[in-house]
């Protein structure tokens, strides 16, 4: 069920941004590109490290992305403030030339004063290199407010990796899973959630963040799993015991570690 569950919530997600990208669309990584306080970010370094990254564009004349900046900068500080499995970053993909000054003012000013943000300094607009290709490629085809969350591009087709059977259908390292129909082939894009258009539903991406980051938690755990063996199982009197119904027991492993379980009828 498991299983099921992930694979028709990426097949969802997949269907909903391949309607509204270029075909074929690959996010690319804008390399060292600097934000308004001086610190330098790429893409890639950023998807390839394991990390979720959150992209928002936003137009300083656009209502939904003043009503929406609220929420980028909730998931900021809700996820770690960049310092952990999630990155947020904000960029003006406007018609004019802001400084910036000007994008600091505007951050400040509509509830996202925190969040690394990008004035036009950071790329030349209508070009191959603006935000990397990533706006050319997906957003200049939709609305905004536009908020983007992507994921490293690590497909690697293996049915026979170790987290398999927890839904992903392909695991390639650094935490990454894919997940995709086997008769189909693997998926190209790092893109897992796309909003074009109006005012963001924070509860929707955030929902979203979390199911990829629960998805983590099983790849990790997945993997520190492969090379132990269970030694022994004891009940919480430390008496050793065979697996059964409706009661707690104790996982020992060969390397020392003790998962605690509970057997339910």
């Amino acid at each position: 069920m498991k299983k099921i569950l992930f694979a028709c919530l990426f097949l969802i997600f997949t269907t909903h941004i391949n309607a509204q990208c270029n075909e074929g669309f690959m996010p690319s990584g804008f390399i060292n590109f600097s934000d308004t306080n001086g610190d330098l970010h790429t893409l890639n370094n950023y998807l390839y490290s394991g990390k979720i990254v959150v992209l928002d564009f936003y137009l300083l004349t656009c209502g939904s992305c003043m009503a929406s900046s609220p929420c980028i900068e909730s998931l900021y500080q809700n996820y770690g403030q960049n310092n952990g499995d999630v990155i947020v970053l904000a960029m003006d993909v406007g018609d004019g030339e802001s400084t910036d000054e000007v994008a600091i003012e505007w951050v400040e000013e509509h509830g996202m004063p925190n969040v690394p943000n990008f004035s036009q300094m950071g790329g030349t607009q209508n070009t191959p290199s603006f935000w990397g290709q990533f706006y050319g490629g997906c957003g200049e085809n939709g609305g905004f407010a536009q908020s983007y969350v992507l994921r490293a591009n690590l497909c690697c087709g293996d049915q026979s990796a170790i987290n398999y059977e927890l839904g992903c259908s392909a695991y390639c390292g650094d935490n990454s899973c894919c997940i995709y129909d086997e008769n189909e082939t693997p998926p190209l894009q790092g893109i897992t959630y796309a909003h074009q258009g109006g005012v963001i539903d924070c509860a929707e991406i955030t929902n979203h963040i979390d199911n990829l980051l629960m998805q983590m938690l099983d790849v990790e755990n997945s993997t520190n799993l492969k090379n132990k063996n269970i030694v022994k199982t004891i009940n919480i009197l430390g008496k050793p015991v065979k697996e059964s119904n409706n009661k707690i027991l104790f996982d020992i492993y060969n390397d020392g570690t003790v998962i605690k379980k509970i057997l339910l009828q």
